[in-house]
């Protein structure tokens, strides 16, 4: 018979509630942490689907540092209106950055996320630290930096360039390990940078044609005032049929 901390430990690893029925697919990160709880599965209103977010993000700085703490996607209909936006679970630290949008008549259909692993007991735990999404006609939506930019271009050297403008108390290396981009991160400390975590993209995830992003659903690890909490740690987006 289980235990009763086992069947916690259960609970706490599952999802929410199961697909709705209007949802065809899941994109899920290959690179999510097992910290938090999952928040409710939220859709667009009924024939509309994503064409834009905002991240909700925590700069570094703070006794417990929690880098992303929410997802809000953007919705319209197939005539462009706009229908609202959905959330899920939303930390508490932070504040939305701007909104970034897919161009006139494309939508969201593919996303990836940069997660920072767990770090231990020697530094602060972070989880998500960014998240991208493509859109349809080729468009990137990069929610820490503020741009988009065509998928047919290499915007990785303005990325760095922006990030380290937007945070100058941050540096980055990039490096490939066994054919994924990896960032090492390093938080200066005076004229050398102390060592403080490395993080990697998650493979992009995609809906199937003729599908485009219509739900979201997210993990939080919520503050606490006795753990080290890791803010948006996981998420899942839902694709529907146009």
């Amino acid at each position: 018979m289980l235990s009763l901390v086992a069947v916690l430990s259960l609970a706490a690893l599952a999802r929410a509630a199961p697909e709705p029925l209007e949802v065809s697919e899941s994109l899920s990160l290959d690179n999510g942490l097992n910290r938090g709880d999952w928040g409710p599965i939220e859709l667009c209103a009924t024939r509309s689907f994503a064409y834009g977010f905002q991240i909700k993000y925590q700069d570094l700085g703070y006794v417990d540092d929690t880098a992303a703490n929410g997802l809000k996607l953007y919705c319209r209909d197939g005539l462009g209106a706009t229908t609202g936006y959905i959330t899920s679970l939303v930390g508490n630290h932070g504040t939305w950055r701007n909104i970034l949008q897919c161009p006139s008549s494309a939508y969201v259909e593919g996303v990836r996320a940069y997660v920072l692993p767990d770090q231990g007991s020697i530094h602060d735990d972070l989880g998500v630290d960014n998240v991208q999404l493509w859109c349809s006609e080729g468009t990137i939506l990069d929610g820490k930096n503020r741009l988009t930019a065509r998928a047919a271009e290499k915007a990785a050297p303005t990325d760095e360039l922006l990030e380290r403008a937007e945070n100058p108390e941050i540096q980055r290396e990039r490096i490939t390990v066994d054919e994924r981009e990896v960032e090492a991160v390093y938080l200066k400390a005076g004229h050398a940078g102390t060592p403080r975590i490395d993080g990697v993209w998650s493979l992009w995830a995609y809906c199937s044609s003729g599908n485009y992003v219509c739900g979201l659903e997210t993990r939080v690890e919520k503050e606490s005032t006795l753990t080290d909490d890791a803010g948006l740690s996981d998420f899942v987006l839902y694709c529907c049929v146009l």
